[in-house]
């Protein structure tokens, strides 16, 4: 994540909540103990839900606002600030991975394929991987922050916030390369929220690291 990228967080790090949900039962097969790694924790939303669930639950998030907020809530998880990639764990370290609303924050093509990359190292074998973000939206409004984006970026998807945030929606095409190197295992699509609270459609996928 670029430092303009983590500045961003770190200045909203109190305003934003998040609201994609978790379903549990993709993760049914794992058990009590298993170790999840929650890429870009945020504010530790999803950690605890894990951690409540009995599994050992790791947050990790580049937005050191956004750990000292989830610090300060959740004292008794396992939150961490992390700098930069690759994270100081060991290969195969982690029975899943869950990524939600991350990829969104990752406009670019090579840091979402280096992010991936580093999340199938850090799965074992057979592991899962479970990512929640935003397809395409419909609607005129997003149709020409579209079309500004990909002048701007180059990349279909990508567009700026008026308070200086650039967010990407994704293609179904675009996630199936992103994540060709795992076997699809289930899919939906799911109705929240986008951070201004506007109703959105986002794609749920759980995939595993083969």
């Amino acid at each position: 994540m670029s430092d303009a990228a983590q500045a961003y967080w770190d200045a909203n790090a109190e305003a934003y909540s998040f609201a994609h949900p978790l379903e549990r039962a993709w993760l049914a097969e794992l058990p009590k103990g298993a170790r999840i790694l929650d890429y870009g924790c945020g504010y530790g939303r999803m950690t605890a839900e894990l951690a409540a669930a009995g599994w050992r639950a790791v947050g990790v998030d580049f937005s050191a606002g956004m750990i000292a907020r989830g610090r300060r809530a959740h004292p008794q998880l396992e939150l961490r600030h992390v700098a930069s990639l690759p994270l100081h764990e060991a290969d195969a370290a982690f029975d899943a991975a869950i990524v939600f609303a991350v990829l969104t924050c990752v406009p670019a093509d090579a840091d979402q394929r280096a992010l991936v990359a580093e999340l199938r190292r850090l799965i074992r074998p057979g592991g899962l991987l479970y990512i929640s973000d935003y397809l395409l939206q419909p609607g005129e409004r997003y149709a020409a922050r579209y079309e500004a984006g990909l002048a701007r970026h180059g990349v279909l998807g990508v567009w700026d916030r008026e308070d200086g945030g650039a967010f990407r929606h994704h293609t179904r095409e675009g996630l199936d390369a992103l994540l060709a190197d795992f076997e699809l295992v289930s899919e939906r699509e799911v109705e929240t929220v986008t951070l201004s609270g506007a109703s959105a459609t986002a794609i749920q996928r759980l995939a595993r690291r083969c």
